[in-house]
């Protein structure tokens, strides 16, 4: 088997810049490929970030919806001006909430413990975690779950949020003391 019959060649796949010009040019329908191409990967930076799975998706679907209307203001690359509409629409969200703790649907996370003790301490773990999460500042937060949860590099990071490497290490190194402060008043 080749590549080719495998998956897409870089050469085979639309970029997104040229997406963009059929979608301004009237074919509407081309906007699903980036739906398709972002949806996974911003869904799971706003669900790290708002803790609810509805939340998340009521944040991607409007982030898609302002992208949509904003096209032709696109300047560099699509992937990175679109995160940041879902990560100012997270923001956005986190400044109007007023829950003190955040949790995640236990159906939407699958169990791998074996004994039903072991499961319960996942579960309180998780609750007092979220709980963490929740009392850091929207910046930390946000450098924490881009870095822990999502594994991505502070190069990255720092092109999708356009600010510096330092800037990054930074916030995830006070989120990480934040979070251990927290905790450690809870576990001590």
């Amino acid at each position: 088997m080749t590549m080719t019959e495998e998956e897409p060649t870089p050469a085979d796949v639309d970029s997104d810049q040229d997406v963009i010009s059929r979608i301004l040019a009237g074919e509407r329908d081309a906007f699903a490929m980036l739906i398709g191409r972002y949806s996974d990967p911003l869904y799971r930076h706003a669900l790290g970030m708002t803790g609810s799975p509805d939340v998340a998706e009521d944040i991607l679907q409007t982030s898609f919806i302002k992208a949509y209307h904003h096209l032709g203001e696109v300047r560099g690359r699509f992937d990175a001006w679109l995160f940041r509409i879902v990560a100012n629409g997270c923001k956005d969200w986190l400044k109007n909430i007023r829950r003190t703790h955040l949790s995640y649907d236990e159906d939407d996370q699958p169990s791998t413990f074996a004994s039903p003790d072991e499961d319960l301490d996942r579960t309180e773990l998780r609750q007092d975690l979220d709980s963490a999460l929740a009392q850091l500042a929207p910046s930390l937060r946000e450098a924490f779950i881009m870095k822990h949860v999502e594994g991505r590099s502070y190069e990255e990071m720092a092109d999708l949020l356009g600010t510096t490497v330092g800037a990054l290490k930074m916030r995830v190194h006070r989120a990480r003391e934040a979070l251990q402060t927290l905790l450690e008043e809870k576990y001590d």
